[in-house]
């Protein structure tokens, strides 16, 4: 939804040219993304960047061979579910150290100082007020959880996962950072819809088994600031020209539907 990815074929090579898209020079860090790509494929889980321009976010990265962008339905398939688990193990249990903190309540302070208000197609919608003073509630509860802190991706998307045979690599590293590492598990089932029978086998296959109720938590409360985070993103990208249609709305009243969950699970 950010960038245009364009497939550069000469007489000794195929590479992946990425031209980013509007607005992204508010949102995006393009040094932290350069540094951590090239970290990320230290440890085999992204392709080699060729060329990188920190200033305007265009890249050139090799082409990995007989690559498969994925889809939600077909991420969420039992063989590619237990690949992906355990290349987001990987990246979390690594050596690694990224630069620089992505943290979800500094991300939402800076996308709104940058947006100054939401406008009247957020403001006006039902439950308005609960769902912003429950994003700061959720930060408290967060703290008392005890977050832990190793590389993270940040942006699981089906279409930043790439399957090349047996190999799974993670692509787009422009929101990654030190984090949570059940941020990216939330990342990837809210955006993969996963089931909750599919999140089972998925936490299953990360955990080894032994799934904590404190992760489950985690989780849940995840998905719900992702969803108001996405909301000023979408904001954001829209006063700059683009046209999301009702995606921004559609992810504000879902956080409205996992607030209530996270409620009616842990609060009751």
């Amino acid at each position: 939804m950010t960038n245009t990815n364009y497939l550069v074929v000469t007489e000794t090579m195929k590479v992946v040219l990425r031209l980013p898209g509007m607005a992204t020079e508010h949102l995006i860090n393009h040094s932290y993304e350069k540094n951590n790509s090239k970290l990320a494929a230290t440890i085999g889980i992204n392709t080699e960047t060729i060329y990188f321009d920190s200033t305007t976010g265009i890249k050139i990265t090799t082409y990995i061979p007989n690559a498969e962008t994925l889809s939600p339905s077909i991420v969420r398939k039992q063989d590619n579910i237990e690949k992906i688990s355990f290349c987001f193990r990987r990246l979390h249990q690594s050596n690694v150290k990224f630069a620089n903190e992505f943290n979800v309540f500094s991300e939402y302070k800076r996308y709104k100082d940058i947006l100054l208000d939401l406008g009247n197609a957020y403001c006006s919608l039902p439950h308005y007020k609960a769902i912003f003073d429950y994003f700061h509630e959720a930060q408290k509860i967060l703290q008392k959880l005890d977050q832990d802190r190793c590389p993270c991706h940040n942006d699981l998307v089906a279409a930043n996962i790439v399957k090349s045979g047996d190999r799974i690599y993670l692509i787009d590293w422009e929101y990654s950072g030190m984090n949570d590492p059940m941020w990216d598990l939330a990342s990837h089932f809210l955006e993969c819809q996963f089931t909750p029978e599919e999140e089972k086998i998925f936490l299953t296959f990360y955990f080894a088994g032994n799934i904590p109720d404190r992760s489950r938590q985690k989780i849940l409360l995840f998905k719900f600031t992702q969803d108001v985070l996405w909301t000023f993103w979408t904001a954001i990208k829209e006063k700059n020209g683009n046209n999301f249609g009702d995606y921004g709305i559609n992810r504000f009243k879902n956080a409205y539907q996992l607030m209530y969950q996270y409620q009616y699970q842990y609060e009751k």
